[in-house]
């Protein structure tokens, strides 16, 4: 009797050890970020500043050209974050219209005297959308050069779900029956101010998409950060990981392609490299992985930064940028009220050494008090000045960071 009840107090000290150290741990300070030490802004090399206008809030993510030295960035209104944004089940259709969602462009080496980068907004011509009203709700995009004056975007646009019974639309109820996302696709004229619709595709695999990386046939991968549109299955994957990748042709015909070992896949990018990095944003783990000719995704390597990453971002040297973040709980929190709220950031560089599968991870920025840096989803480095332009879905601007020294890219 006196060795069963020591067998039930080993058991019972072990076991919640054992959970701690291979499970709890990894969520509590990994993840969640709790005890981590988080630095100043004012410790980094660089000297930011906020540019504040209605059409650069709410912006997820972004695109820099370099050959026309313009930045492209998802915006909306950062207040319309907090009622209609599927991806942090945000489900209130009837505001799914009110942010405005736009492509705002900046024309980076020239911030003129009002210090805005002659922004200007794209229009869209021929796009109609599911409600009928020509709006848009977005989140990742990429894009594709075609030619010399021509640019194709690839974006992910969350629609509320609409019954179309009798040639009569109507919203039906996003939180049973989830986002009606899909991929719309337009193209662009270098200095034109118009987004030329070419194409929406909506496909059964495309379930929950988060971010495009164009492949080089014609088609696309795109991120599901969750396994489901609603419902216990994506509830509870933040305790057994879910998510997947989905392929997509050039006839856009569309599956899934990889479905094991994700946890909110998010911002992938095809690198220069022409392998696929995939992060997670809520593990620190930044996947490798290559596409083969049978169209499956082959892991080769994983980069560790310690924290989860949302968007990635390649710049003209190959060199990847990461958006870290270092208190998810505050970002999620921030959407609540993102006039009021902030959460710091992370900025990471990642380079691969030569040819080998080696990387350098570099902290480039942190802004532990979010003074300009605020949740920060998506960070766009020209290697030309040094510059980093950052933004994200819950902050009212965008942040423009220049290196103090004057020097550009390392």
């Amino acid at each position: 009797m006196a060795k069963f009840g020591q067998a039930i107090i080993f058991i019972s000290l072990v076991i919640p050890a054992v959970i701690y150290q291979y499970y709890l741990k990894e969520v509590l300070i990994v993840s969640l970020g709790y005890g981590r030490p988080i630095q100043s802004l004012r410790e980094f090399p660089y000297t930011c500043r906020a540019v504040r206008h209605p059409d650069l809030e709410g912006c997820e993510d972004m695109w820099l050209d370099d050959k026309d030295r313009a930045l492209y960035a998802a915006c909306s209104n950062s207040y319309s974050h907090s009622q209609w944004y599927p991806p942090v089940e945000k489900f209130n259709v009837s505001a799914h219209s009110i942010g405005d969602d736009h492509i705002s462009v900046l024309n980076i080496d020239t911030p003129g005297d009002d210090g805005l980068y002659g922004l200007r907004r794209l229009v869209t011509s021929g796009y109609v959308g599911s409600t009928g009203d020509a709006s848009l709700t977005l989140h990742g995009f990429d894009v594709e050069v075609l030619d010399g004056a021509r640019l194709r975007f690839w974006m992910v646009n969350h629609q509320p779900p609409i019954s179309d019974e009798h040639g009569r639309k109507q919203f039906l109820d996003a939180e049973r029956y989830g986002a009606n996302s899909t991929v719309e696709v337009f193209d662009v004229i270098r200095g034109d101010d118009q987004l030329l619709w070419v194409k929406t595709i909506n496909d059964e695999a495309i379930v929950t998409p988060n971010k495009i990386a164009v492949t080089e046939d014609g088609g696309f991968l795109v991120t599901n950060d969750h396994s489901a549109k609603i419902g216990l299955r994506r509830k509870f994957e933040l305790f057994n990981g879910g998510g997947n990748i989905a392929h997509c042709s050039s006839a856009s015909l569309c599956h899934t392609i990889a479905t094991s070992g994700f946890n909110y896949p998010n911002g992938m990018i095809r690198g220069a490299d022409g392998l696929y990095y995939i992060p997670s944003s809520f593990i620190d783990n930044i996947r490798v992985m290559r596409l083969t000719d049978q169209l499956d995704l082959e892991e080769v390597h994983s980069i560790y930064v310690g924290m989860p990453v949302d968007n990635l971002s390649v710049d003209q040297a190959g060199d990847i940028y990461a958006a870290g973040l270092p208190k998810v709980l505050d970002l999620l929190a921030a959407f609540e009220n993102p006039l009021r709220l902030r959460s710091p950031s992370t900025i990471w560089r990642i380079r691969r050494i030569k040819m080998t599968l080696d990387y350098e991870v570099t902290k480039v920025l942190e802004d532990r008090e979010a003074s300009y840096i605020n949740g920060a989803t998506v960070a766009r480095h020209d290697v030309k000045t040094g510059r980093l332009f950052i933004g994200g879905p819950t902050v009212p601007w965008i942040t423009v960071c220049d290196p103090s020294t004057g020097e550009t890219s390392q």
